[in-house]
């Protein structure tokens, strides 16, 4: 068989070639036996995938995979520029033996960065558009084999792929990126993972600094640790007696901490947790229509 290298290759078509050949063999297909003796005359089944590729390279008329790729990289631009944008093809198919293949071709992926704060592949990886709050939101918003692949490789999370596990809760990348050692060891990450010891720890460093102890209190709202929660909301109510008041005086701390599920830590960062909590009020009482039970009540407590 002898083939012609379209003007405008697909490295994955190429790939899938490959891989058919492969399975050809192994179902005792002869005229795919027959086509790898015609390159590999001392051929014996199973067919490697190295040697599938090998097959397919020559077929194509060169001397080996390395070559081919190479050409497909020239015939469609830039080596590096075709690599990236194979590599999001992969990534969003979430197929993990073809961006293996990719990084050996093309290892100078693992350090690509599109700017000075873009988090390069692993961003691609574990990047949600939405709320990745339980497993399946998870694998549909992210690509974590994909992202363990690529730091397992040595690629090296930016501080702002860190912040975005936590903004979009992704638990399994979280707690990935905590058994490789990649997550920093601040107050807010300790909270997500649901660390009581190592929020004490930080507590006992910075537990004065009422803007961490906020954000961590919102992380640990987020991802679901009532127990470290509360420790931060009581250390919160510590440096901020009003806060107190305010909470005694409009609710129970319990069901306090359990409205901070949804809100951004950022806000609770930047505001406090009082303010976003009356946001948050307000907003349930418009979408139920009872936005005057809702002033009345806060009269009654002597104002939100």
């Amino acid at each position: 068989m002898n083939a012609s290298l379209p003007a405008r290759p697909s490295l994955e078509s190429l790939r899938k070639q490959a891989k058919r050949l492969a399975r050809d063999v192994a179902a005792g297909n002869v005229a795919a036996i027959a086509r790898v003796r015609t390159h590999l005359p001392q051929f014996e089944p199973p067919l490697s995938q190295r040697n599938a590729q090998l097959v397919v390279a020559r077929e194509y008329g060169f001397a080996g995979w390395r070559e081919l790729i190479a050409e497909v990289g020239k015939r469609l631009g830039s080596g590096l520029e075709w690599g990236i944008q194979q590599a999001e093809h992969l990534i969003h198919d979430n197929n993990v033996d073809g961006l293996k293949q990719l990084l050996t071709e093309y290892p100078a992926l693992l350090s690509w960065q599109a700017d000075a704060e873009d988090g390069g592949l692993l961003s691609m990886a574990t990047s949600a558009f939405g709320d990745a709050g339980d497993a399946d939101r998870e694998d549909w918003f992210t690509r974590g084999e994909c992202a363990e692949l690529l730091i397992d490789a040595g690629a090296i999370p930016l501080p702002d792929v860190c912040e975005g596990l936590l903004r979009s809760r992704a638990r399994g990348l979280l707690q990935l990126f905590h058994s490789k050692g990649l997550l920093p060891r601040t107050m807010k990450f300790c909270a997500a993972l649901g660390d009581l010891a190592g929020v004490r720890a930080a507590l006992a460093t910075h537990g004065s600094d009422l803007k961490s102890v906020n954000e961590a209190f919102s992380c640990a709202c987020r991802f679901g640790h009532d127990d470290v929660a509360s420790l931060l909301l009581e250390r919160s109510v510590a440096l901020d007696a009003e806060l107190g008041k305010q909470i005694d005086a409009r609710t129970d701390r319990a069901s306090f901490i359990k409205t901070f599920a949804k809100p951004g830590f950022t806000q609770v960062a930047e505001l406090g947790p009082w303010p976003v909590f009356v946001m948050e009020q307000v907003w349930r009482a418009l979408h139920g229509n009872d936005l005057p039970a809702f002033v009345a009540d806060c009269s009654a407590n002597h104002g939100c």
